[in-house]
């Protein structure tokens, strides 16, 4: 799950710059600059959510 989020996380990256860089239009620019926030979001939430499943494993075991 930690890996799934580092990708999204540059592909979240490269699709705003692609878009920056490839759009002529200020609303094209925008709708994909969108959608590229959003995968990072989405990839910054799977890369919280696998540290702390890593977390909460370890310490499920308790002290010994």
């Amino acid at each position: 799950m930690r890996l799934v989020g580092c990708l999204l996380l540059l592909s979240g990256f490269a699709l705003v710059l692609a878009a920056l860089v490839m759009l002529p239009g200020f609303v094209e620019r925008l709708s994909f600059t969108g959608a590229g926030f959003a995968v990072e979001l989405l990839g910054l939430a799977l890369l919280t959510l696998g540290y702390k499943s890593a977390q909460t494993g370890a310490n499920a075991g308790g002290p010994r």
